[in-house]
């Protein structure tokens, strides 16, 4: 089943003011499924907010990143977000986990 993709916008944004994230998240990931261009980025930013906001930095530094392939003069944002979670480092895991 195919879904207008302005109701799925007005749902997600509404899902967002209502702090419920996850679901917003869900219907984003829907609507990108497939979009290689994520809208010209605009799904890309909508997903990395929303998997900041569930606390998910790693995931929301990939997709700011998504979103500046796409478009990276237009929204400034982004930029910053990606670079304000640069310090996220899998450092760590490879640390405890590296032979």
């Amino acid at each position: 089943m195919t879904h207008d993709f302005n109701l799925l916008e007005r749902v997600a944004r509404k899902l967002k003011e209502q702090h419920r994230h996850g679901d917003a998240l869900k219907i984003y990931l829907y609507m990108a499924d497939g979009d290689h261009s994520l809208d010209a980025g605009y799904l890309g930013e909508r997903i990395a907010e929303c998997y900041e906001a569930v606390g998910d930095r790693h995931a929301a530094r990939y997709w700011y990143g998504r979103r500046l392939e796409e478009n990276p003069e237009i929204r400034t944002a982004s930029k910053k977000a990606r670079n304000r979670l640069a310090y996220l480092s899998i450092d760590s895991l490879l640390a405890e986990n590296g032979d």
